[in-house]
């Protein structure tokens, strides 16, 4: 599931191709794919409006809209945004031919080539397409079928985003109420910190990475840091997002970026998916085991189990 790097690397790499761009109509293939409203009243709604900014509010992507209104973005496990220039055809022709197929792949693009342009991505399983008024169209693709869009007024903002806790890069992550929420908590530490109302945007390779920057064995109870182990953390959490952000987030299968290209953080990671790999800080093997159902990698010698 992209995390709040790739989410963030995405909005700024959007925020400087589509602001002023507008919408000119939205092409649906999978209707699950709308969470709210109902398919006809965001089609409806959606036409027509011009994109006024773009931003990130934990895992989710938010396009502010002309009209009072914000599209949000989730795109779970599989989903990826991708933006092409003008001059692609839309072929819905499989939906017909073979709707099997149709159900899974989606349509196909096809590029005129008198354009003179190329792409050498694939661009299967496509879930919904915004067309915009210049001909550029922002697809979104989602093996899974997972992601949500969401269309809502701007005063209901805080509705939307209820069950999200502090931004982790902004001041109101500070290290009193980190202190204060994991002190309510007796769980293992790397669940707690995949609760969202704890801190947005954190999910399994970032909190892994976390505590190994901070020296905290992710079955620690998140009750039993001290100060010390909470600003560890607290600057663990600031430090490894920050990382990836600058690295264009971490790529291990399906996450692109918005011109089809791999993060470059995977080849930063010190923990996460290394296991079997020599430690970077002591030589000792990465391990992994599950937490809250969740691969979870550590450092055996570097991360002690004191107070487990």
């Amino acid at each position: 599931m992209p995390e709040l790097p790739e989410v963030e690397y995405t909005a700024r790499q959007l925020r400087s191709a589509l602001v002023g761009a507008t919408i000119r109509e939205v092409h649906l293939f999978w209707e699950r794919t709308i969470g709210y409203p109902d398919v006809p009243t965001f089609l409806a709604e959606i036409a027509g409006r011009t994109i006024e900014g773009i931003r990130r509010r934990g895992k989710y992507l938010i396009l502010d809209l002309s009209g009072n209104l914000f599209l949000s973005i989730h795109r779970r496990m599989t989903g990826n945004l991708l933006l092409l220039p003008a001059g692609w055809t839309l072929d819905t022709s499989l939906r017909e031919r073979d709707p099997a197929v149709w159900n899974t792949k989606g349509p196909t693009f096809r590029l005129d080539p008198a354009s003179g342009l190329s792409y050498s991505h694939e661009l299967n399983y496509c879930r919904a397409c915004l067309v915009f008024e210049d001909g550029r169209c922002l697809l979104y693709t989602d093996l899974r079928k997972f992601g949500r869009f969401e269309l809502w007024e701007r005063e209901r903002e805080a509705e939307a985003f209820a069950q999200l806790g502090p931004e982790p890069l902004n001041g109101e992550f500070t290290v009193e109420g980190f202190a204060s929420a994991l002190a309510k908590r007796k769980g293992p530490i790397k669940q707690v910190l995949l609760d969202q109302l704890v801190v947005a945007g954190v999910g399994n390779i970032y909190a892994d990475e976390a505590l190994f920057y901070a020296g905290i064995h992710p079955l620690r109870s998140a009750a039993s840091l001290n100060t010390d182990e909470v600003k560890a953390l607290h600057t663990g959490i600031v430090t490894v997002l920050t990382q990836s952000i600058e690295h264009g987030g971490t790529s291990f299968s399906d996450y692109r970026d918005l011109w089809g290209e791999a993060g470059d953080n995977y080849n930063h990671v010190q923990v996460y998916k290394q296991d079997g790999k020599p430690c970077s800080r002591c030589g000792s093997l990465i391990e992994r085991m599950i937490v809250a159902q969740r691969s979870t990698h550590y450092c055996p010698s570097c991360q002690k189990p004191t107070g487990v």
